[in-house]
């Protein structure tokens, strides 16, 4: 966990992030709007924006020969769809389609991915009427991959992202810049990735980003200035979180599991092809929780193989590491289960919370025989034994039908 008095030693420099974005809080500023692109979705910062094209600026400013001023309409585009604009704007991009975009270097266009992707995000805004000019981006881009000039700013991914569709290859390293490491966390809590990365990866990197923040803060543009600043302020309002988050929480979540399963699929006879999801085994249950675990704690690990005891191997069913918390699921058959079901907590309460990692355990018990007169009991036993802080025991949803009387049903 993040600690928590490093928002003291970050904050000097946090303000200097936010100076960096409002000296381009302006009308028209290509910097400005890249800037509010990546921002505006964040609850923790506030800022009083003042970067949309105004009519006053496309009167005053705008030439459809200018690549900033097409960029910034583009990214206008983007946040203000529909716009009266869109003419000023499409004309701007067929005089784009008629540039070099690799002439001039440094200078060029294909060099430049905050412009680039201002003229992406414009041409998909109007859609098919500057249908032609995301093609011509599209194949800029695949130029550039054929030249190998598509790293040399992280960017460039996401231009590739939007442009294409292609999610983001995650590569962790070392050596990555402030800017890099808060890129790729901006593109990670965006869910535009290819590739997951484990939570000690994540970890490191975060921790990475708020030691740089504070002590080594470099960064050479305000957008580059709002990556940093987005990701440091995320991580330590995850931080807060982390700090307030306990197991009763966790718990709470899933004594949701019944209300949700409102919406279980088992249609009836009159359909032709009838949909069922049948839930007849603890595999099934697990593959359940795991959708809601992981919907509310990206860190919950799948299946976490614990140390030997032993002869014997041992493996939890899921495991929160910030919470020092194990959860384990089992699936009740008929009312005898039960009592079978405290055995088993019983023998493995001592392999798993030997782990140094856990302390405490939670037990989801799926009820498919519908045994509420077993619940009770089931559960104060469940809570008397070391490391057991919360016991959910649910029913079998009645559309559903119980394994034991589909046992019967199918026959021998």
């Amino acid at each position: 966990m993040v600690p928590l008095n490093q928002a003291l030693y970050l904050q000097p420099n946090l303000d200097r992030l936010r100076l960096a974005v409002l000296e381009q809080n302006r009308p028209g500023s290509v910097e400005g709007l890249l800037a509010h692109h990546v921002l505006k979705d964040e609850p923790q910062i506030a800022i009083d924006w003042q970067v949309a094209c105004t009519r006053a600026w496309v009167d005053a400013e705008f030439k459809p020969t200018n690549l900033d001023q097409v960029a910034a309409l583009g990214y206008h585009m983007w946040a203000h769809s529909p716009s009266p604009f869109a003419p000023k704007l499409l004309d701007g991009l067929d005089r784009v389609r008629e540039r070099d975009a690799f002439k001039g270097e440094h200078l060029s266009l294909a060099r430049n991915p905050t412009r680039l992707l201002g003229i992406v995000l414009g041409s998909l805004a109007l859609g098919e009427a500057a249908s032609e000019t995301l093609a011509w981006c599209r194949s800029v881009l695949e130029k550039m991959e054929k030249r190998g000039e598509a790293d040399f700013d992280p960017l460039v991914r996401y231009v590739f992202f939007r442009a294409m569709g292609t999610e983001v290859q995650i590569v962790f390293g070392s050596h990555a810049s402030l800017y890099e490491l808060a890129f790729r966390d901006w593109v990670m809590r965006h869910q535009m990735h290819r590739n997951e990365p484990s939570l000690q990866q994540l970890q490191d990197d975060r921790r990475k980003i708020l030691y740089e923040t504070a002590t080594d803060l470099r960064f050479e543009s305000a957008s580059q200035a709002a990556f940093i600043w987005s990701s440091a302020t995320s991580i330590l309002f995850h931080a807060l979180g982390d700090a307030s988050l306990q197991a009763r929480d966790v718990a709470a979540v899933l004594r949701n599991f019944e209300g949700a399963m409102k919406r279980w699929r088992w249609d009836g006879e009159g359909l032709q092809k009838p949909i069922r999801w049948e839930v007849r085994q603890e595999r099934e249950v697990q593959d359940i929780l795991w959708l809601i675990l992981r919907s509310y704690f990206p860190d919950v690990v799948d299946e976490d193989t614990l140390p030997k005891l032993g002869h014997s191997t041992y493996r939890a069913d899921f495991g929160i590491a910030r919470l020092k918390l194990i959860i384990e699921a089992k699936f009740a058959t008929s009312r005898d289960d039960f009592k079978k079901i405290e055995k088993e907590i019983q023998e493995d309460c001592i392999p798993y919370l030997r782990d140094l990692r856990y302390e405490s355990l939670i037990v989801f018990i799926y009820d498919d025989s519908a045994s509420v007169q077993e619940h009770d009991t089931t559960r104060q036993a469940l809570l008397e034994m070391p490391g057991v802080v919360d016991v959910v025991i649910v029913s079998r949803p009645s559309q559903l039908a119980a394994k034991m009387a589909a046992r019967l049903k199918s026959g021998p």
